[in-house]
């Protein structure tokens, strides 16, 4: 029988695509449910959709069992693939507790959802990546489509996989989903007792209720974030834990200069916070090459291979699954000890390939399709989740919870967070903010493809204003403006398009001023506009595009060395004084750069070589064009803390607070800031050195073209000089 598959759509529905759609008849059919025909109630073709045949059946099926089309004495296995969207399958099979291997009164408990699965097998090994099976027994179907399998003792520290059995299929030995670490190359999870001394650091809970009390958010705003990857952090340091999470614990570093580096400088730097590049495992670095000279084990890690487990190619020994936890866990207990929290940046939207553990579980189940069973590919990497489904909802925040509550990160940044529906998104939020009000939320508010996933229902900046922030709750969810990162320095996707700082000045004024005050005023006719600057993430750089002094080179290459200089602190200036969360890219405070060796800058720097990627950190030198910049955004931190204004959220707040003057030339933007008991005085300045008026008052200036922080520049009245490309900031003193 010519045929391409067969997918089961409804407990009485199955759709057939054949090659000969024009010919066929009811009678050419037979359906079988567990061994039982089913008699074919309706039949219709539709030969135009890919040779689309519906057999609309007399009886239920009972997908537990296995189900088969007959033609022509050809057997076709029906796999299920629409009725997972039924309100009956919800309605069956829905579970809201336990998964995972768990340690349980003595005893180790492993649960699975695997509704439709034939047969289950736990397979026990003694390590990670060799050795025989250990167990193999079957495991029991109970309700709800949950497996499970009950050993006597505590096996924490033993691997262990399924081997799933499933209608019409190769039986396929896979990582439980909800597998929490494993051995190298996620070939097996691992079962872990987070309460272990062997995975739990010196005074863990201890340190980490301290941090909590001493460094809790009132809003999103109070914090500023500093965006790094494991590898580029520490990948050009003589840290004994380079390139691994361990390297976030070593202090006491400096580099050639004497200049602190790592650790101490992101204390002395003054970010609240540091965001990592993806940290559970992704499938394109081969952890058993990691010592071969000849191989880059470098990625971004934006090709996750299993949700839950710390990457192995960070930790001491990727062999040994204990080390991927208590590595991580001492990485973050460091920071959380320097005052900085942690930032996890998670894919949830997609997988690598569909050998995932969530492909291999419960085909079908956990991405999107079209109706002939192609993959929606909102991710632009092949496949995408649907998270839309209540267990895939369930699976991401209780992937989420895990994070927090056995590593205590302090937040979480979603990539492509559009590919996410809205509920889920709120339901998150209210899961996470329940443990921990002053954790931080946020993502891409946009989508990298075409996605089955319905316009109204996508987590994207237009949407995600929709979600409401738990009570006591520092925000709800965030996204990052797209519309900050383009006006200020041009357009990522015109690497030769400059933008307000840089060259394009005119035509970006009012879309500044509309970042400016947190996308929340109206009155600027954007696309975009919220009701909270909690809710937006100000940045110019991030990982993504070219770093912002490549982006500055590429758009003023003419310009004077110290002109260039200039139009970076004006972007970084404008980023800090605005309404919002300031956000940047490690090394961009550093003027980091990734030149070509065939000339230009790469943009895209996903896989290529550590060294392109990792943080120059001997470029840094006191009275240096770089050790001056540094000491720019130092300042520039220091003064966005040290006045609350600068940090308030709420839409009505803001349009009361600022005022913009009239009695400047267009091009430059002036304006005051009035609230929390302070006035502030802003000015941005593209363009030449310029003489403006000043409010009424005494000003103390606290921000120059050079200099920030909160010391006093000088006292003014009436007027001032302002030099070209730079920002002032003053405060009222009389």
């Amino acid at each position: 029988m010519k045929r391409t598959k067969a997918f089961i759509e409804d407990y009485n529905r199955i759709v057939v695509f054949v090659s000969d759609a024009w010919s066929v008849t009811r009678d050419d059919f037979r359906v079988y449910s567990g061994g039982v025909r089913i008699g074919i109630a309706d039949f219709y073709s539709n030969p135009h959709e890919g040779h689309e045949i519906n057999l609309v059946l007399s009886g239920h099926l009972n997908p537990e069992q296995p189900c088969f089309v007959v033609r022509d004495g050809v057997s076709i296995p029906a796999q299920p693939k629409g009725i997972y969207d039924t309100e009956e399958f919800s309605a069956r099979y829905t579970y809201n507790g336990r998964l995972g291997a768990r340690i349980e009164g003595g005893r180790t408990v492993f649960r699975v959802w695997a509704p439709f699965a034939q047969c289950v097998r736990l397979n026990i090994y003694a390590d990670g990546d060799s050795g025989d099976n250990l167990y193999g027994g079957m495991m029991t179907r109970g309700d709800r489509g949950v497996w499970t399998a009950t050993l006597d003792g505590n096996l924490s520290g033993r691997y262990y996989t399924y081997t799933l059995s499933y209608n019409g299929r190769e039986d396929v030995e896979t990582v439980d989903p909800y597998a929490v670490s494993g051995g190298i190359n996620a070939a097996r999870g691992m079962v872990v007792d987070f309460s272990s001394p062997r995975i739990t650091p010196y005074g863990w809970a201890e340190e980490h209720e301290a941090y909590r009390k001493k460094h809790a958010l009132a809003s999103y705003t109070d914090a500023v974030i500093w965006e790094t990857h494991v590898r580029d952090f520490s990948g050009k340091t003589r840290a004994i834990n380079r390139t691994r999470f361990l390297a976030f614990t070593e202090r006491g570093l400096v580099n050639a200069s004497g200049e602190s580096i790592c650790l101490d400088y992101l204390a002395d730097l003054g970010v609240t916070h540091v965001h990592l590049l993806p940290v559970a495992e992704f499938a394109t670095v081969d952890q058993t090459r990691l010592y071969d000279e000849t191989y880059n084990p470098f990625n971004w890690g934006y090709d996750p291979k299993h949700f839950n487990m710390p990457m192995g190619a960070y930790c001491t020994n990727p062999r040994d699954g204990a080390s991927r936890v208590r590595d991580l866990r001492e990485a973050v207990g460091a920071l959380h000890a320097t005052g900085i929290g942690v930032v996890l940046d998670v894919v949830y939207n997609h997988t690598y390939d569909f050998n995932a553990p969530l492909a291999l579980t419960v085909p079908y189940y956990y991405y999107r399709y079209d109706h002939r069973g192609n993959p929606s590919n909102g991710s632009g990497c092949g496949n995408e989740t649907a998270s839309e489904r209540p267990m895939c909802r369930k699976f991401i925040i209780d992937s989420l919870l895990m994070w927090q509550e056995c590593y205590h990160v302090d937040g979480f940044r979603f990539d492509l967070m559009g590919l996410h529906d809205v509920e889920t998104m709120q339901a998150a939020e209210r899961a996470l903010h329940a443990v921990n009000p002053s954790l931080l939320l946020y993502g891409e508010g946009w989508v990298g493809g075409g996605t089955l996933l319905a316009g109204e229902k996508q987590c994207n900046k237009w949407n995600a204003g929709g979600i409401t922030k738990s009570e006591g709750a520092a925000g709800a969810v965030a996204v990052f403006s797209d519309t900050m990162r383009d006006s200020v320095k041009g357009s990522v996707f015109d690497g030769g398009a400059g933008g307000y700082a840089n060259g394009r000045t005119y035509e970006n004024v009012n879309a500044v001023k509309f970042s400016s005050m947190g996308a929340t005023s109206p009155n600027f006719n954007m696309h975009w506009v919220t009701d909270s600057a909690e809710r937006v993430i100000n940045y110019v750089s991030a990982h993504d595009n070219n770093t912002l002094w490549d982006k500055i080179n590429m758009t003023s290459g003419h310009a004077p060395l110290e002109e260039k200089l200039r139009i970076n602190r004006l972007c970084a200036g404008i980023v800090m004084t605005s309404r919002g969360v300031p956000f940047f890219q490690s090394g961009e405070e550093l003027l980091r750069s990734k030149p070509k060796e065939s000339g230009g800058y790469e943009e895209n720097s996903y896989n290529s070589p550590d060294e392109l990627n990792n943080i120059d950190w001997e470029a840094l030198k006191k009275g240096s064009d770089v050790g001056n910049m540094r000491d720019y955004y130092k300042g520039l931190i220091r003064f966005r803390k040290a006045h609350p204004a600068l940090r308030i959220g709420d839409r009505e707040d803001i349009e009361k607070a600022t005022e913009f003057r009239s009695d400047v030339r267009y091009d430059i933007i002036a304006y005051t800031l009035c609230a929390a008991g302070e006035s502030l005085y802003i000015v941005y300045n593209p363009l030449e050195s310029a003489d403006i008026p000043l409010p009424e008052g005494r000003w103390s200036l606290r921000v120059n073209g050079d200099v920030a922080g909160d010391e006093d520049l000088g006292v003014y009245e009436n007027k001032v000089h302002i030099d070209g490309k730079s920002v002032y900031a003053f405060v009222r003193v009389g």
